[in-house]
């Protein structure tokens, strides 16, 4: 609503001046739009869910009557995880000194390049990738991140079998000692910092 105000008439003869005038504006409407738009925003939007990572859990000893085939070492691939976002990779025997052990860090080039080359190789000798299984190790200063990270790895290089595990075997601990990591002992995966 706009209004204008024009001074009364007064003064003395003489010349004459061209009258300004002002404007005010209301702004209460204005306000009140803006109010209830923000209203219908808030009701009419829906905010974004939390998702969950879906994470496959064995089931209990009870349940278990059929006995597992032991996994072929050329189907496995051991990933443990250090501290500073290092990541350490390897295929081979668990008691095998001469095991080639790969450092690498969590990037395109890195991690994920050697988990598709992998895929690759047991594409090649079993003829299907999926056969691959990943045995994820964190130690004990590895982080909570880290092992999101190393999941969601799982999920975008489509590898459908793996597990998490806290029984280290030498080639573990040695790992552990040249990475100036320490090992923790075989009770739980529970002391990962966040």
């Amino acid at each position: 609503m706009a209004e204008m105000n024009i001074p009364e008439k007064g003064g003395k003869g003489g010349k004459k001046r061209s009258k300004k005038q002002s404007t005010r504006v209301d702004l209460t409407a204005m306000v009140d739009l803006g109010f209830l738009l923000i209203t219908f925003f808030m009701l009419a939007t829906t905010f974004s869910k939390p998702k969950a990572m879906e994470v496959n859990k064995p089931a209990k000893e009870e349940d278990q009557k059929v006995e597992e085939k032991p996994i072929k070492q050329s189907k496995t691939y051991a990933i443990v995880l250090g501290k500073r976002d290092m990541v350490y990779c390897y295929v081979g025997a668990d008691d095998d000194p001469s095991v080639k052990v790969d450092s690498v860090t969590f990037s395109r080039s890195g991690l994920r390049s050697m988990i598709v080359d992998r895929q690759k190789a047991v594409q090649e000798q079993w003829g299907n990738k999926d056969e691959l299984f990943v045995m994820i190790k964190p130690l004990p200063e590895s982080k909570y991140r880290n092992m999101v990270d190393i999941l969601d790895e799982m999920a975008i290089t489509g590898v459908k079998r793996y597990a998490i595990i806290d029984e280290f075997n030498p080639i573990d601990s040695l790992i552990a000692v040249q990475s100036g990591n320490r090992l923790r002992p075989k009770k739980g995966f529970t002391s990962l910092e966040k």
